[in-house]
């Protein structure tokens, strides 16, 4: 990615906004609607108030031209150029910034290396190279269970870019940059993370990537306050950085360290990044 994505905001430069119907769906929305309404009228009790609450959102659906769930399950512009330019299928994504007052390339030295990063992040257990651009995460799941997850470094044309993926051919594959500029006023650097997903299951997952976003948001978030606490202080001011009971987090798409076995090398994790959903 060679420029800084505006990754949540629908653009006016669309056709049309996102969740806005067409006149067949509309139509259909309103019949169907209609339909249900009657029925559950005719029926009466639970089971014919429930038909007559369906009905009514799709009158209401087909009355305005506008669909929620439709819109949740569109993806931003950046996502379909994102798509487009990796030829994945369908992509979700998020971001997140920060200003750091450190210089910029003493940030970039830092973000450089994941073993500085995976020590400040409570979740955690250990980061392991594999190799010069290769690294194997361990990370703490719930009721005491393990995942283990690799990211791979990628070369970047731009200088003040940092980027990660996890292997080609994951099932749920991601892909990490950190986008770096110098703050207004000499106020330090800007750091901007945006974590991209390749969901399975189609638009399936993507609803499913959108609806657990606002929880990795958090947790996105959480990480890059402590990488500016970490550089500006020279510590984490928080008591919940590596609490023992502290299984807050919920990793979907990493391997059971069990069945990874001793075994560290390419092949050793079948699946993506791990972290999708956290409270912080």
């Amino acid at each position: 990615m060679s420029e800084q994505p505006l990754i949540a905001t629908h653009t006016s430069q669309q056709i049309s906004p996102p969740g806005t119907m067409t006149s067949v769906e509309r139509g259909l929305s309103l019949a169907a609607g209609t339909a249900l309404v009657v029925n559950g009228l005719r029926r009466g009790g639970l089971g014919g108030f429930l038909q007559i609450f369906a009905g009514a959102y799709g009158v209401f659906r087909g009355a305005t031209g506008h669909c929620a769930l439709k819109q949740a399950l569109t993806p931003t512009p950046f996502e379909q150029r994102f798509s487009a330019e990796h030829d994945w299928p369908i992509s979700e994504a998020l971001s997140r910034s920060v200003t750091i007052s450190r210089p910029l390339e003493e940030v970039r030295e830092f973000l450089a290396q994941p073993e500085k990063v995976g020590a400040l992040l409570r979740w955690v257990e250990s980061v392991e190279a594999l190799g010069p651009d290769r690294t194997s995460w361990t990370v703490r799941a719930p009721v005491g269970r393990k995942v283990q997850w690799t990211l791979i470094s990628v070369p970047s044309e731009a200088t003040n870019e940092l980027q990660w993926h996890t292997p080609e051919g994951t099932r749920w594959q991601h892909d990490i940059s950190v986008h770096l500029s110098e703050a207004p006023a000499g106020r330090g650097t800007q750091v901007k993370a945006v974590v991209v997903c390749k969901p399975s299951l189609g638009k399936l997952g993507y609803g499913i990537a959108r609806a657990i976003s606002a929880f990795s948001d958090k947790a996105l978030l959480n990480a890059l306050q402590a990488i500016k606490q970490q550089m500006e202080t020279g510590e984490v001011t928080t008591s919940r950085l590596r609490p023992d009971d502290d299984n807050d987090f919920f990793y979907l798409h990493g391997q059971l360290e069990n069945e990874a076995g001793s075994s560290h090398g390419p092949d050793s994790v079948k699946t993506g990044v791990a972290v999708e959903r956290g409270v912080v």
